[in-house]
């Protein structure tokens, strides 16, 4: 389905108060409750074959002013339960949205940040409502890696429960980990910035992550320590664009490739 059909789906099916999905140069973008919301993409890249294999999606905002909103600043605008969840949904789905409308050269996954409050709000069935927006855009939670941030006061049980029930969905789990026990929740990525890196214990199967990577010295710090994926400004900056992922047969690399 074209892209601006997935718009007008979305507008008619899945509005929220005053929230519109729009066409920008050939990308989606929000306005939600005061704020314009855009996508930018960094390249994950495999650190032992040196390709891109995913991106990761980051959250561009502004006010009516046209004042540029950090993510933590956007998220503050809305305190309630039930207000940050869909901020949250909504800005997940721009993403999906614009990674779709690249991928006949951007394959790889998708990986997108989970805001900790949201997983406070929702008490069971994580990952069921974004699964059905996915599925509009024709992507798959397969496709997803959902990155957690472990160093937040969160219930340790819930924050489990959050975590099966994505895993049973099919989405792949990335931890962004400040030194506490990622094992702990079976993730199958643990990323650390590359300036915290140590030498962790996982079981078998786990993949490290460097970020920040932006030297030469950086990378060899992150394979010194096992690292298999990064990312960082040594690879490109987050951009409007994603890089081509393709092989050249057609066919996207994966995150063992």
């Amino acid at each position: 389905m074209p892209l601006i059909d997935l718009i007008h789906y979305f507008n008619r099916n899945n509005a929220i108060g005053d929230s519109t999905l729009y066409l920008e140069d050939e990308r989606a973008a929000a306005w939600h409750e005061g704020l314009r919301l855009r996508s930018l993409f960094q390249p994950i890249v495999n650190l032992q074959t040196g390709r891109v294999i995913g991106h990761q999606a980051f959250l561009v905002a502004e006010d009516e002013e046209a004042n540029s909103l950090d993510s933590d600043a956007a998220y503050r605008r809305f305190p309630s339960d039930e207000s940050v969840v869909q901020f949250d949904r909504l800005c997940r789905t721009v993403h999906a949205l614009n990674f779709l409308a690249q991928h006949r050269h951007a394959g790889g996954y998708l990986q997108l940040s989970v805001h900790p409050r949201h997983l406070l709000a929702v008490p069971s069935q994580h990952g069921l409502v974004f699964e059905t927006i996915l599925k509009c855009c024709g992507l798959a939670p397969v496709d997803i890696v959902l990155e957690l941030k472990t160093n937040v006061d969160l219930d340790d049980a819930h924050f489990a429960s959050a975590v099966e029930n994505y895993r049973e969905r099919g989405y792949r789990i990335a931890l962004s980990s400040q030194g506490e026990h990622p094992e702990l929740f079976a993730p199958d990525i643990v990323k650390y910035s590359v300036t915290t890196l140590g030498a962790p214990f996982f079981p078998a199967g786990v993949l490290i992550h460097a970020d920040n990577l932006d030297s030469a010295e950086d990378l060899e710090i992150a394979k010194a320590y096992g690292a298999k994926l990064g990312q960082g400004i040594l690879f490109g900056n987050a951009a409007r664009d994603c890089v081509s992922t393709h092989k050249p047969d057609g066919l996207a690399y994966n995150l063992r490739d």
